[in-house]
Order: C-alpha cells, then sequence, then structure tokens
C-alpha cells in the first residue's frame, strides 16, 4: 500500500449511484489531473465534519495521503464493523459481505486486470470497465453501513466502534507511514555468523546420525530418527504420508533421548529466525523511503490485539539472546532516540481488577513483585524468602490460570509433578479465591449465552460451549480455557489500543516531531528527536497509566536508547505525581 499509485476515485453519498474521477487511464481515455483532482476534492476530504464511509478505509487514507492528499472524518469501516460483529469470520471481503449481507455478486477484480503472469495493473483497464466496478464498491460499501449500523447499536458494540476501532484507524495508518530505521549491515553480519553456526551444526548432526540428510525434509528426518537411531515412537502421531511427526513439541519430548535431538531444535530455531527476519528484514525496506513499513492489521484475532505482516513483528523471539539481537537492528535516525513503553504485567492487573481478588489487589497496591507474593502467599514463607525458584512456579501458575491452564499443564510448564502440581493449584485457590470465583463464573456464562465480553464490551463468541453444541469433551476443554483468558487478554487489547490512540493525538497536540512508530504486544515504540524526549517520556508514561481505571492501576516501564534492544530505564524526575 505504501508503494500503491492513484488510478482512480470512487465516491457516492446514496445507494444505487456511484461516481468515478479516473487519475491515470490508457492512453485515449477519459481522465483528470490527479494534482487538480485532489486540490478540488480537498474540501470534502480534509473536512472532519463530512463523515466518511469505506470499507478497509486505512488502504484508502493510505494510498490518498501518499498522494499527498490529507483526509479526516473516518466514521465507518465495514470491515472493521463486521468484524466486530463476526469476530471469528475467515472472510471480511467486500465481494464476501456483499453476497452474505447483500445478496449481491459483484465482479471479481480478476475480471478486469487477470492472474497470474498475464495480470496487468489497474492504468491499463478502460475507464469503461474500471468505473462501473469502482462505483459498485462504494454503492455495496453504502449499502452495507445501513446494515451493520443497527446490528452494531444492537449487540452494544456502537461505543466501542464510535470511540475506540474508528479512531486507532488513522493512528495505525500514521505509524505504518512513519516506519522504522533497520540497520541491513547489522543484520548480514548476523546473517554471516548465522549461516557459519548452521554449517557446523549440520556437520555435528550428520556425525551423530551416522550419515548425511536433507534435514530439511521431514521424511527424511523422521527417518533418521525413529529408523537409523531407533527412537522411540511408541504415542508419536504420524503425518498424511504415513511416517511419524518431527514437529517442534515433538521433538521437545524427545529432548534426552539422544544428543542429536537438542542439535536438531537448535539448527531449526535458528534456520527458522535467519529466514524469516535476519535474511527477510532488509528486502522489505521501501526504496523509496529508506524505512520499513510493517503492516499492522485491526482485524486479525478475535480478541483486538492487532497482528501485523511484513514483517510480523509479533513473532520476533525477545527470550532469546539472537531474538534480542533482531530487535538491535530496529534503529532510530541520527539525532533520534527511540523511547518505549512497555505495561508491566496488564494482563494480571485485568485480572486482579476483573476478578476482584483481595489478594492480588493488595499485592499490587503495595508495589510488590506480584509473583513473588503469591510464591509467599503460596508456599507460607515471608516474601523476603521467596527464591528465584519459587517466583518461576508462582508466575507460572498466575499466568497459567489466566489461560485456564490444568494442573497436567502447570506439571509440564514448571517440571512439577502432577500431584504437587494439583495441591499447587488448590492452595492457589484458597489464597486467592476471587479468582476460583472468576474462572467459574466465566465459564458459566459462556455456556449459557455463547460468549463473553472484555470490560469494554467487546464480544468473543464460544458457539462450541453453547448446549446442544456437537463439540467434542476435549474441544470443549480447550474452549473453555479460551473463554476464561479472552476478557483478560481483550480487554489488555482494548486498553493498549485506547493508549496508543491517546499518545498519537497528545503527540500531535503538543506540536512534537516525535512519531509513534511501534505497538508490538504490551509495548508502545516511539522514535523522538533527541531534543524532545525529556518531555516526551513522562508524557508517555501519563497517557499509558491513565488509559483505563483498574482497581489494580497500570503501570508502565519507560525506557530510551538508540536501538530497539540496548535501551536504558528512563529517569523520569519530572514525572506526574501518582
Amino acid at each position: 500500500q505504501m508503494l500503491a499509485e492513484l488510478v482512480g476515485l470512487a465516491l457516492t453519498d446514496e445507494a444505487e449511484r456511484g461516481y468515478y474521477i479516473p487519475v491515470k487511464a490508457p492512453p485515449g481515455d477519459p481522465q483528470l489531473d490527479q494534482e487538480t483532482v485532489l486540490e478540488a476534492l480537498a474540501p470534502l476530504l480534509s473536512d472532519p465534519a463530512r463523515p466518511k464511509y469505506g470499507h478497509n478505509i486505512k488502504y484508502d487514507l493510505t494510498v490518498l495521503e501518499q498522494a499527498g492528499a490529507r483526509v479526516a472524518g473516518l466514521a465507518f469501516d465495514t470491515m472493521v464493523a463486521e468484524w466486530l460483529i463476526n469476530p471469528s469470520s475467515r472472510n471480511l471481503g467486500l465481494k464476501n459481505l456483499a453476497w452474505v449481507r447483500l445478496g449481491q455478486r459483484m465482479t471479481p477484480i480478476s475480471d478486469l486486470i487477470g492472474k497470474g503472469k498475464k495480470q496487468i495493473t489497474m492504468d491499463r483497464v478502460a475507464v469503461a470497465r474500471a468505473a462501473p466496478y469502482a462505483c459498485a464498491d462504494v454503492d455495496m460499501t453504502h449499502r452495507l453501513v445501513e446494515i451493520l449500523k443497527p446490528e452494531l447499536k444492537k449487540k452494544h458494540l456502537w461505543p466501542l466502534f464510535t470511540e475506540l476501532e474508528m479512531p486507532l484507524i488513522p493512528v495505525l495508518a500514521a505509524m505504518e507511514a512513519a516506519g522504522v530505521l533497520l540497520d541491513t549491515s547489522y543484520l548480514e553480519k548476523i546473517s554471516g555468523e548465522l549461516t557459519t553456526r548452521l554449517g557446523e551444526l549440520e556437520a555435528q548432526i550428520y556425525k551423530k546420525a551416522g550419515r548425511n540428510f536433507n534435514i530439511n525434509s521431514t521424511q527424511q528426518l523422521s527417518d533418521v530418527l525413529f529408523k537409523t537411531l531407533g527412537l522411540p515412537s511408541k504415542g508419536l502421531r504420524r503425518t498424511k504420508s504415513g511416517h511419524f511427526s518431527t514437529a517442534a513439541d515433538v521433538l521437545e519430548r524427545l529432548r534426552g533421548k539422544h544428543p542429536v535431538i537438542d542439535l536438531i531444535l537448535e539448527h531449526r530455531t535458528l534456520a527458522k529466525l535467519k529466514s524469516t527476519y535476519v535474511d527477510a528484514l532488509p528486502r522489505l525496506v521501501n526504496p523509496r523511503t529508506g524505512r520499513l513499513h510493517t503492516s499492522y492489521k485491526q482485524t486479525g484475532t478475535t480478541t483486538g490485539r492487532l497482528s501485523s505482516s511484513n514483517p510480523n513483528l509479533q513473532n520476533i523471539p525477545i527470550r532469546t539472546e539472537l531474538g534480542r539481537r533482531v530487535r538491535r537492528a530496529f534503529v532510530a535516525a541520527p539525532g533520534w532516540k527511540l523511547i518505549g513503553a512497555d505495561y508491566s504485567q496488564v494482563e494480571l492487573r485485568v485480572m486482579a481488577h476483573i476478578s476482584g481478588d483481595e489478594g492480588l489487589l493488595g499485592a499490587f497496591a503495595r508495589g510488590e513483585d506480584v509473583h513473588a507474593s503469591t510464591a509467599a502467599a503460596i508456599m507460607g514463607v515471608p516474601l523476603a524468602e521467596v527464591t528465584s525458584d519459587m517466583r518461576r512456579v508462582a508466575k507460572a501458575v498466575n499466568f497459567g490460570l489466566s489461560y485456564g491452564q490444568t494442573a497436567y499443564g502447570l506439571s509440564n510448564t514448571t517440571g512439577m509433578t502432577q500431584a504437587e502440581a494439583e495441591d499447587f493449584i488448590k492452595t492457589y485457590f484458597e489464597r486467592f479465591p476471587r479468582v476460583r470465583e472468576y474462572i467459574d463464573s466465566t465459564k458459566a456464562l459462556a455456556t449459557r449465552q455463547g460468549y463473553v465480553e472484555t470490560l469494554l464490551g467487546r464480544r468473543c463468541y464460544f458457539p462450541e460451549l453453547l448446549p446442544g453444541s456437537s463439540a467434542s469433551h476435549n474441544v470443549r476443554q480447550s474452549v473453555e480455557r479460551a473463554a476464561i483468558n479472552a476478557p483478560i487478554q481483550g480487554s489488555a487489547a482494548d486498553i493498549i489500543n485506547i493508549a496508543t490512540i491517546r499518545l498519537h493525538r497528545a503527540l500531535q497536540e503538543r506540536g512534537l516531531r516525535t512519531r509513534m512508530i511501534l505497538q508490538v504486544h504490551d509495548e508502545l515504540v516511539v522514535e523522538a528527536p533527541q531534543e524532545e524526549v525529556e518531555a516526551v517520556a513522562p508524557l508517555m508514561r501519563e497517557v499509558m497509566e491513565s488509559a483505563f481505571e483498574l482497581q489494580a492501576p497500570l503501570k508502565a516501564d519507560l525506557k530510551v536508547g538508540l536501538n530497539w534492544e540496548e535501551m536504558e530505564e528512563f529517569p523520569c524526575q519530572n514525572m506526574p505525581p501518582q
């Protein structure tokens, strides 16, 4: 979308009518000068009092702003509206919605531009064919608004739509347009190191296996592990082609059975990181801006969390040394700094708020390390005597229970026996009884009505739990766990999106040059000129911590640095009172 060029504009203000203005068409076809058209439309496009409707309107906004137009007054995105109503819908495309919602078949784009190697660009399509196609787009969008608006209101989603999801669109567009600077020479250096290490691992794997084979072939790897080396295969699943699976979870179960397993897992991790990030990121740099412009997807999850692509920022591993080195390649421009503000334990604070558990709320109110505090409460030791191992187990319980984790799951993540895990969970619920009540009441609610809600009213649907559902016992258990977590994860997502909108506005209102460039998990990152850092860092903290009033108050940790990995805590002496 950052490279797309304007071919024409379609507009309508009533159903069953559309207007098409071509600005780039085949020779001999009618067209107008792009600058003249945008200048004439400027009073309309830039007027916030004139509401604009669209489908996937972030794309239109980006293309128009790249062309020099300023757009204000985004009021209704039919794609976002449909997603709020049906968050698990797999096809939010306009043509699908026109058919499903309106019973209207639309012309596929391939009828105009073809497919595959013979595909042409839209500017080579005759205006006589492009005009009705483009006008159908705006007509169907207009009709969909009339259907979706009352449905949003009926399901009490209108405030969420108008106050959060729609205002978020221009902010995401601005973040995408700003992009982030990438140190490509640093990534080339890492790539060389990885090539060397992968070669060493391959040699060691061949030696342990007793023969050479294609490590990337799952069939050959399966033959080596289970036939050549004779590793135990009882209870392991098979693939469609009949050989035993070599998926990551299978290899993890085989750890310790043979030294080759650790080598294969390391090889797989490094190869994936190299191909997905180290080698791929430099190819994604925009040749015009020299920056990396990720694409944020608002409608990619059922809980409201953003997803991103080209690259997928959410999947950069941050717990491994190599994953952190990839983050080191995201840098500030000369004379600028990156400021990162990360919510501290936001999902746990949301769980404390929703459940109203006094034990958890008390730990947060006292400013304690909540995992250490949990360990002290469950294990009956003073806070000062909690060891790192005790804290690790308590952390697994705190996070695991918000995902409906069972004793079996806890034993797998902590290494304790299942009996020990059962005792631990039993004691946890005795110390924090309102958490148990939250889990039970949420399961009951989801079973009764088929959905749960976030603090802002976002609905997450679980039809598998409704009476009469044909879902198996295992599926129901898995869905129950998702239903327990959805209000927590969804509320946390809503909160960081509120903070994203408010921070963008605060920066604009103050006329600052600082720009928001990343939102990943619970973290916001801005790029600030050196002289604005002292003002922007406390502002970020204030905006993020006041985004939503929880009984366990929000806390944001601030860091400043020249790259995304090597950042130092910001002192914040000029902090507003908490």
